[in-house]
């Protein structure tokens, strides 16, 4: 009975024991399986969410701040760029030989203008309405400190320290100083031809002080330079450093170095007007080739030339030999065609 009853239990119960397992086995399968599937759509569900709201959303509110801050630099820009030709109205109209001159004009600072001779010389003074005399860089050099030079007795209100702030806005006049009236002359052949874009690159002008960005287009008949800054400076040919130069006007193109990179322009001008551009890489020789082609009457030297061939070509050499130059002359064409120039001082 005993071994009977020991074949029954196992038979009846250990199959039971194994549908009970695969049964709740099949139940945890079940389970996780619909688990994962509940964070599967739950995770599509965030990035359809991200993807339709989120995203969009927050490109907008990126391309409205941007928006916001360029209409506010534009705002400033304006003001200041009205405020500087005010300016330079006010000085033309109180200038000492004007109509309304001041009877006791303030005393005149000068400075070296940047116009050249041929030989690169310049010997003209403009007026200095910049002028500082760097106070607080003599203080901290005789060891007096900063602090001497406020006087804390004295409390302006508000207004008048802004009016104070915008006060110190003086720069060159542009009054004083003619524009060249070679920019408005041209050929009476260019004059009936059609004004085509031949190239149009973006690029840096280099100057002795600041690097400016902006855009250079070069078309048949004349050189263009838009000044790209935020907040354009008064020069001394005008509000920022945009420029326009018949092409006919063009004298010598020189291939040139810009932090030891082969990536810069300098274009010199019948009225002894120079510009040094710089250009991203691969795109120079194609500004390069592109003035080549137009053949502009005026210019000296065609060709990639290397200095040394450039030297040859010029004639400078035996021009000095024969004392037809001087020894300043000579050297400064030297060093003109062996890559030195004003505008970069490195």
């Amino acid at each position: 009975v005993q071994p009977t009853m020991a074949q029954f239990e196992m038979d009846t119960f250990a199959r039971s024991h194994d549908l009970m397992s695969n049964f709740w086995n099949a139940c945890y399968d079940a389970m996780m399986s619909s688990s994962q599937r509940r964070e599967q759509e739950r995770a599509a569900s965030r990035k359809l969410f991200q993807e339709l709201v989120l995203e969009p959303a927050a490109k907008r509110g990126k391309a409205e701040n941007a928006r916001h801050a360029n209409v506010l630099k534009q705002v400033n820009n304006h003001h200041s760029t009205v405020l500087k030709q005010w300016r330079s109205l006010c000085r033309l109209l109180t200038s000492p030989r004007s109509a309304w001159a001041d009877r006791n004009p303030p005393e005149v600072r000068w400075k070296l203008s940047s116009a050249e001779t041929y030989s690169r010389m310049r010997l003209k003074l403009v007026p200095n309405l910049n002028f500082d005399q760097h106070l607080e860089a003599s203080a901290l050099r005789d060891n007096l400190g900063a602090d001497h030079l406020q006087n804390p007795a004295e409390s302006l209100p508000l207004a008048m320290a802004k009016e104070a702030k915008v006060s110190e806005l003086e720069d060159d006049q542009l009054a004083e100083e003619d524009l060249p009236v070679l920019d408005n002359q041209a050929e009476p052949k260019e004059q009936n031809q059609r004004e085509k874009l031949v190239v149009s690159e973006d690029c840096e002008l280099i100057t002795t002080v600041a690097v400016v960005p902006g855009r250079l287009e070069v078309t048949t008949q004349h050189v263009y330079f838009y000044d790209g800054s935020s907040e354009k400076e008064e020069t001394e040919g005008g509000i920022g450093y945009d420029f326009k130069r018949p092409l006919s006007h063009l004298r010598e193109v020189h291939l040139r170095r810009y932090n030891l990179r082969r990536s810069a322009l300098e274009l010199f001008f019948i009225d002894q007007a120079n510009y040094f551009l710089n250009f991203r890489k691969k795109v120079r020789n194609k500004v390069y080739s592109c003035i080549l082609g137009l053949r502009p009457p005026n210019q000296t030297y065609f060709g990639s030339r290397s200095p040394q061939e450039l030297l040859k070509a010029s004639g400078l050499t035996q021009k000095w030999v024969l004392r037809e130059i001087s020894n300043f002359e000579y050297l400064m064409q030297l060093n003109t065609i062996a890559g030195r120039t004003y505008n970069d001082l490195s």
